[in-house]
């Protein structure tokens, strides 16, 4: 079984991906204007950085949760809603979690705080 790799799209279609190679590591891929839906809205600075296991675990204990917690996931992507994908070798599991959901608020507020 290999790794896992965590990918999450905020509501503002900034990019995360948590993984393990080695090292774990929290990659952050921000919308620039040009891509946003405003033309105005910029996530700030690319980077990519080494976390520690505690933060590794505890983000992706957050992401399995939410995930496998259905209640939270809504049928199309709306706006402040969050699309999180987990892939692991040949299988992909994606949901997307409503705005105003503890599921979302969770995610975000550790990204936010581990960013």
């Amino acid at each position: 079984m290999g790794s896992k790799i965590y990918i999450y799209l905020d509501g503002s279609a900034n990019k995360y991906i948590i993984k393990d190679e080695g090292k774990k590591i929290l990659e952050f891929t921000p919308v620039k204007p040009e891509f946003s839906s405003s033309g105005i809205y910029d996530g700030g600075d690319y980077s990519k950085k080494e976390i520690n296991n505690l933060q590794y675990t505890e983000i992706t204990s957050i992401m399995d949760e939410a995930i496998n917690h259905e209640e939270s996931h809504i049928k199309n992507r709306v706006m402040r809603s969050g699309l999180l994908k987990i892939k692991e070798d040949d299988n992909e599991k994606s949901c997307i979690i409503g705005p105003d959901t503890s599921d979302l608020q969770k995610i975000e507020e550790f990204l936010e705080k581990i960013k």
